[in-house]
């Protein structure tokens, strides 16, 4: 799934919505020309927010063309190359996705930061390593009464893709996440009459989220990511707010050695050529 680069940004972010993405690569005629990330739509509408005062004018602020807020140049890979290149090129340019293209530069497919959780998290072996090895610890978390606009800012000042919502007594109530802001501008797009206008973020946040124990595997948390289809998941054990996204599995493995990281990935992938 592409875009091209005279695509509105809320038409992108409507695709994304649908699809369940949060990349997508901008072509022009078979090369790819750039990345939009679901980031990149945060920034836009954190940009809208402060200059528009109505959901119109909102709206009309996002139907700017995605090559004025696409990455460029984009990182590449070819099918080729082995799982060690691709870690180290996801950690080393701190990317969510890399375009798959062929010797003559067309873009054939994409590999995510959710592929490799994926073969991670498909086979039950432990790899020895707990989840409080790799969390996240210092997470910025916001209350149910912050307004939409406030969130979005947030979001897009800190560079994060999810924010947990935190009671007056201290408990987590639920998880602002970046696909909950890209259902929010799907239902402003669509008119949703129910949907206040920057209302509060318990408008929008997912509750319930899915959690993992500090002293699980880390397999156990890839599996749950996997399998619920989330990037990030609550410790559930511990005081405060502590968070694992699948940007702390794969750098954190790769951290400790690469050839862990790579082992990890490659089980799955080794046993799905053997049942082939």
């Amino acid at each position: 799934m592409s875009v091209t680069e005279e695509e509105s940004i809320i038409g992108a972010a409507m695709l994304m919505k649908k699809r369940n993405f949060r990349h997508l690569p901008v072509l022009d005629n078979g090369k790819v020309i750039g990345m939009l990330s679901a980031q990149d739509v945060i920034d836009s509408l954190n940009l809208a927010f402060l200059s528009s005062v109505s959901p119109s004018e909102l709206l009309y602020a996002l139907e700017i063309p995605i090559q004025r807020v696409m990455s460029f140049p984009v990182v590449a890979v070819e099918r080729g190359d082995g799982l060690a290149d691709v870690v180290k090129k996801f950690i080393h340019h701190n990317l969510g996705a890399l375009v798959v293209v062929n010797e003559v530069g067309d873009v054939e497919g994409i590999v995510t930061l959710r592929d490799l959780i994926g073969l991670i998290g498909t086979s039950s072996e432990p790899i020895g390593v707990e989840v409080s090895e790799l969390m996240n610890r210092k997470i910025m978390t916001i209350t149910p009464e912050h307004k939409v606009s406030q969130a979005v800012q947030l979001m897009s000042r800190l560079r994060v893709r999810r924010l947990p919502t935190v009671g007056a007594d201290g408990r987590v109530l639920g998880v602002l996440s970046s696909k909950d802001i890209l259902r929010y501008i799907a239902r402003l797009a669509g008119g949703e009459s129910r949907l206040e206008f920057d209302g509060n973020v318990s408008q929008l946040m997912t509750s319930s989220p899915t959690t993992v124990g500090s002293k699980d595997d880390v397999r156990e948390a890839a599996t749950r990511m996997m399998i619920f289809g989330v990037g990030g998941l609550l410790i559930d054990d511990l005081p405060g707010t502590s968070l694992i996204t699948e940007r702390d599995v794969v750098r954190g493995l790769a951290t400790k050695s690469l050839e862990l990281a790579v082992k990890s990935m490659q089980f799955e992938l080794e046993t799905a050529t053997r049942v082939m």
